[in-house]
């Protein structure tokens, strides 16, 4: 009997409100932050009635005749092993949501963590009574590369391996090849993390 391939973790999210924005220029927004970084799973993406790609767009039909809410957009991203790449899409609508206003629903089913298994996002921030920061691990996250791994401390993350005073609110830290940073930002934090991994790698 051949055995049934399980479908590794998928991270899906569904844009409820336009906020001040059209659907074209949520699509450009999340285009945008899919181009800013390197991603070990495919990009992120949304589908809109903007969308020409046929996928995309028998994706966002399928998924409204499933759903009884307006569904403005959708997509979806399958992880291919990089928590980090679970975070951009995390912070990556968060962002979108603060620029463009809006609703945005997030739905990790597999995360091993239940409070994050849900995000509801409007406006720049997740309902409820804590912030995202507080909803997201509050140990050490790594991202393997080749020759080197960057390690990034989240703002609720305390230890004796990050001696001084604890960063602002929202602050993420990251060590690489003995360096330590802060940004403000998960985004941040990475953006600048991935120049100086490339800048090493240049110097050799």
């Amino acid at each position: 009997m051949a055995k049934i391939r399980k479908m590794g973790r998928v991270i899906y999210y569904r844009l409820l409100n336009l906020g001040h924005g059209d659907a074209e220029a949520w699509e450009q927004m999340v285009s945008r932050l899919a181009a800013a970084r390197e991603w070990r799973s495919e990009p992120m993406w949304l589908a809109t009635d903007s969308s020409r790609g046929v996928f995309e767009s028998e994706y966002l039909r399928h998924l409204r005749l499933d759903r009884r809410e307006q569904v403005l957009g959708a997509g979806f991203v399958r992880l291919a092993g990089d928590e980090t790449d679970a975070l951009a899409v995390s912070y990556g609508l968060l962002q979108a949501c603060f620029e463009l206003g809006g609703k945005v629903v997030l739905e990790d089913p597999d995360n091993p963590i239940g409070k994050q298994r849900q995000l509801e996002m409007i406006e720049g921030s997740v309902t409820g009574p804590r912030s995202i920061d507080d909803l997201m691990v509050s140990g050490p996250i790594f991202k393997r590369l080749p020759l080197a791994t960057i390690t990034f401390y989240p703002p609720r993350y305390h230890s004796r391996t990050m001696p001084g005073p604890a960063g602002p609110p929202g602050w993420w830290s990251f060590a690489i090849q003995g360096m330590r940073a802060q940004a403000q930002g998960f985004l941040e934090a990475e953006a600048e993390a991935m120049r100086i991994y490339r800048g090493l790698r240049a110097i050799g």
